[in-house]
């Protein structure tokens, strides 16, 4: 019997252990990701919202009214309205103010699925102070040896999903990508994609999509 106990203190210190590790390695990750593109990068920006695409590249090395450049809506020229209503859009955007997507990771929940000679792929509960239902919801980061870097954040309903009286989620998806701007250069988002659909009030059909990218990266400022 004490050498049964004495197994169980064990394993159970052995998971405390691991728990903390894999908690401190997020958190070591997360730290590393450089959200704030605009302040050293020219970067190109694909946005997908309500259906429309829209191209744009970023260049620190320009004038503060023409950092921005729209090249495209829907693959065509950008008509007079497009080009304003982006102007208004960008006015205030900061790129970094995204880095509070990564507080839904409830950090002390994190716990082993598999790994690989690549990567570590753990589970975790998302932050209820983040996120208001948390059940029917499946969430993972992945991590890369390799660095270590932190390579995505993904969560996803298996189930429909009620927040409250007469409203039903029947898509819910947060996916967060990450990698190296250039070769050897830091961790920097590379995509978020959003998706949430469902009904309110038995008839009232919602939908909201949107998917950001950013891509040909170059360091504009030392």
């Amino acid at each position: 019997m004490k050498r049964l106990l004495a197994t169980l203190l064990l394993a159970c210190a052995v998971n405390a252990a691991h728990a903390e590790d894999y908690a401190a390695l997020f958190e070591e990750v997360a730290a590393a990701v450089d959200w704030n593109l605009e302040d050293q990068w020219a970067f190109t920006e694909s946005r997908l919202s309500d259906d429309t695409l829209w191209v744009s590249r970023f260049d620190p090395r320009r004038d503060d009214s023409a950092q921005w450049t729209l090249l495209s809506v829907d693959g065509r020229e950008p008509t007079e309205r497009e080009l304003r209503e982006f102007a208004d859009d960008k006015e205030d955007h900061e790129t970094s103010a995204s880095s509070n997507r990564l507080d839904l990771v409830g950090v002390d929940t994190l716990e082993l699925v598999t790994e690989d000679d690549e990567s570590w792929l753990l589970r975790f509960v998302p932050d209820e102070d983040e996120i208001e239902f948390v059940d029917n919801v499946d969430a993972s980061v992945r991590i890369m040896k390799d660095g270590p870097y932190l390579q995505s954040v993904d969560l996803r309903n298996s189930a429909d999903i009620k927040p409250g009286y007469g409203m039903k989620i029947s898509t819910f998806l947060v996916n967060l990508e990450f990698g190296p701007a250039i070769a050897d250069g830091p961790i920097v988002p590379t995509s978020m994609r959003i998706r949430v659909s469902g009904r309110m009030l038995l008839f009232i059909g919602f939908e909201e999509t949107e998917v950001i990218e950013f891509s040909d990266f170059e360091r504009a400022l030392p």
